[in-house]
């Protein structure tokens, strides 16, 4: 994407084959054109986004809608000849970015595309969630993305104040000029396009994981909402699930469930270890006594600031190993000595 103009929007219609032309005749069935959009044709990726923008444009209110869900519960593995060719309309690439403005793995790949207009990029930078704002907003972006896109950043409601100062200082607010988009007759008018797109809803993003790659999946772990931290602090790479251990948002409430889930990985619970502050909640301690893949001789040290109750629970309990049982039972004597 260049530094100095703004990519340009074709004058060229869109153009579809045969088979997405002849959705729209005359005496087209209207229950074939519901089956296309609800995704059960037989059209080939392309010719389906095709099918889908045009309905969304001229369709039904259900075709509309209908059409809207098909976009938004899509694979980005389905997408992906759609998203990637740099020779596909602007206006279908922009279609997908504004109902899929959350899904990560869409931005990334249309991202690579230099087909994608720059008004498309202010949209979704004036509207998207935090968390594409943080995956996007690094040196890459402001080496790729020209003036007028990055300064959608500081319209957006959900940019963190670090971000709008790290977006200014790279911004000479004197010499840019607010972005107008031009007028185009490519396809439709700019009135027929205005209110065509709704608010988008997360798409599952246990789905949407499967979709990104190692470094996407370590800088959504180190920035992601609770949700995201919940489904990459499982993920099977330690570099992954260490990562959302970094995420500055996460809460003592998820560092304590995740020092009492059994299952949380021996380098979930070696990063909780390392962190002197949530080692100074006492029931974060408890619970590292309890889990199975603590160091014995860290579980032992804990022991000292054990009150006597759960020093006598521990004493009788099958849950925890040996050591720690005679360990308790000793510190459980001595004091009777006393």
């Amino acid at each position: 994407m260049s530094e100095n103009k703004h990519n340009e929007k074709p004058a060229q219609r869109l153009q579809v084959s045969k088979e997405v032309a002849a959705l729209f005749a005359k005496d087209v069935d209207p229950t074939y054109q519901m089956k296309v959009a609800r995704g059960h044709g037989t059209l080939n990726s392309i010719d389906q986004a095709h099918a889908l923008f045009l309905f969304s444009l001229h369709g039904s209110d259900e075709l509309k809608e209908l059409a809207h869900q098909s976009i938004l519960q899509s694979t980005n593995s389905a997408l992906r000849p759609v998203l990637e060719s740099p020779t596909q309309h602007p206006r279908v690439l922009d279609y997908i970015a504004r109902v899929r403005i959350e899904d990560l793995g869409t931005l990334v790949l249309l991202r690579r595309n230099p087909a994608v207009l720059d008004e498309t990029w202010v949209y979704i930078f004036t509207n998207c969630s935090y968390e594409i704002l943080s995956h996007f907003c690094d040196e890459t972006f402001v080496q790729g993305f020209p003036p007028v896109v990055r300064a959608a950043v500081l319209e957006n409601k959900q940019a963190a104040d670090d971000i709008k100062e790290h977006i200014k200082a790279t911004l000479d607010v004197v010499s840019e000029q607010p972005f107008v988009p031009e007028d185009d007759d490519d396809i439709v008018d700019e009135d027929e396009f205005a209110g065509e797109y709704e608010d988008t809803q997360n798409i599952n993003k246990q789905k949407m994981v499967l979709e990104l790659g190692m470094s996407e999946k370590v800088k959504m772990a180190m920035t992601g909402d609770k949700e995201w931290r919940s489904i990459l602090v499982k993920d099977s790479n330690k570099t992954v699930s260490s990562a959302v251990l970094k995420n500055p948002r996460i809460t003592d409430g998820e560092i304590l469930f995740l020092a009492q889930n059994r299952s949380s990985s021996e380098d979930v619970i070696r990063e909780i270890l390392l962190n002197r502050e949530w080692l100074k909640n006492y029931a974060v301690r408890h619970a590292l006594v309890m889990h199975p893949r603590t160091p014995l001789p860290k579980a032992i040290r804990f022991l000292s600031t054990m009150n006597d109750k759960d020093i006598r629970m521990l004493a009788k309990s099958r849950n925890v190993s040996s050591a720690i049982v005679n360990n308790c039972r000793r510190m459980l004597a001595a004091k009777q000595k006393r």
